[in-house]
């Protein structure tokens, strides 16, 4: 579900170099499509449905060019929730046809949407109704992520550093 919605974005060639800073997933009756909803010169607001699903993209273009960076590579006591692999990262920007450059550098960005796949593949959330992620920091390959949870609201954290927050709707 989630990939045929990533697909339907990876169609808007023109946003290749922004990056989510918010999205918002919903299960329900839509119709299916993609679609801009609003653009201006440094923001665009994107939505991708299906019949039984829809995303809102929330997107900024950066102010500079986003160079390869290493994650958080420190250990701590946090449980550790996923770490995704430069492997994983590639196999679904490809099968997605996501040509953003930032999915592609040494170490590779963790994908938005991959973020939010593998969330709703977890038993905590594989059932809500909606969510939404707002994209504090970036993830990168490798990077050890804990999960917390308090009621409807979550946090992805790396060595006690926020990277995702969130929201059940």
């Amino acid at each position: 579900m989630i990939r045929e919605l990533a697909k339907k974005i990876s169609t808007f060639g023109q946003f290749i170099d922004c990056v989510i800073i918010e999205l918002t997933f919903r299960r329900g009756n839509f119709s299916d499509g993609a679609e801009v909803l609003k653009v201006h010169s440094s923001m665009a607001l994107l939505r991708a449905s299906s019949n039984d699903a829809e995303i809102l993209i929330k997107m900024i273009r950066p102010r500079q060019k986003i160079s390869a960076a290493l994650g958080c590579r420190i250990q701590s006591a946090e449980k550790i929730w996923r770490v995704f692999t430069a492997t994983e990262i590639f196999e679904f920007v490809n099968s997605v046809d996501d040509k953003n450059k930032i999915h592609r550098i040494n170490p590779p960005i963790v994908p938005a949407l991959l973020i939010l796949e593998t969330l709703l593949s977890d038993a905590e959330f594989s059932t809500v109704d909606g969510l939404k992620l707002k994209f504090r920091n970036f993830v990168t390959a490798d990077e050890p992520l804990s999960l917390f949870c308090d009621g409807k609201f979550f946090n992805l954290t790396s060595a006690g550093k926020q990277k995702v927050t969130g929201e059940i709707l």
